[in-house]
């Protein structure tokens, strides 16, 4: 069942918009029918996190159940899940990245005196392989992923990866640190939970001052200011 329709429709109309301003190729044909176009498919990823479908499969059944949405998508037919499936693929290895890298260069943000750094877990089907254990504030145990973000206060996203749960935040920190090398930042903010020797280290060859709390289980370690 559809919910919020109205907030939902104009969100989507923003993201469609913005979507059909980028340059995309098609995807290759793998079983003789045309391409279809990734844009197309980038919008049924859309559709597939406003209406919270939790599955490839779902998405495929709720395309069949709303053609009205199929054809917003610009689709004539709805794709197997195998394309979804492969295309999904592309855009988290090649077309998400290049897509960001063209949003931030079009913001020229300049100094950005603080980041934020922090992670939010995703839960997934119980049917997921991939997807592993984990441990959060809002769910408690859960089975999923983490997606581990470093963005301004404004929430532009500067760097992200994605892990499954099972990965400690500050794992990946020094990932998301190193990726903003290239910007002019001043401070970087995280909870406790990034109280790391490894995180301080990496910020330091970055010329990033890392303004985080002592996290008690480190015990009586002494942090150099």
């Amino acid at each position: 069942m559809i919910t919020n329709f109205d907030q939902n429709q104009s969100i989507l109309q923003i993201l469609f918009a913005y979507v059909d301003s980028l340059t995309i190729g098609g995807v290759p044909p793998v079983t003789g029918r045309p391409p279809i176009c990734r844009k197309a498919l980038l919008k049924c990823f859309f559709l597939k996190t406003v209406f919270q479908i939790d599955s490839l499969r779902k998405l495929n059944r709720f395309l069949h159940q709303y053609p009205s949405f199929r054809a917003s998508c610009g689709l004539s037919f709805v794709p197997h899940i195998s394309t979804f499936s492969r295309v999904g693929a592309w855009f988290r290895k090649e077309g998400i990245p290049a897509i960001h890298e063209k949003i931030l260069q079009e913001l020229n943000l300049g100094l950005i005196p603080c980041v934020l750094i922090d992670s939010t877990a995703l839960r997934s089907s119980l049917y997921d392989s991939q997807a592993r254990w984990g441990r959060s504030t809002r769910y408690g145990w859960y089975r999923g992923y983490k997606a581990h973000v470093c963005s301004t206060p404004e929430g532009v996203v500067l760097s992200y990866t994605f892990t499954t749960a099972n990965i400690h935040d500050s794992k990946m920190a020094p990932v998301l640190l190193q990726d903003i090398e290239g910007q002019d930042v001043l401070f970087s903010v995280a909870d406790a939970a990034y109280d790391s020797q490894s995180i301080y280290k990496i910020a330091s060859t970055c010329d990033i001052f890392p303004v985080n709390p002592i996290n008690p289980r480190n015990g009586e370690q002494i942090k150099s200011s």
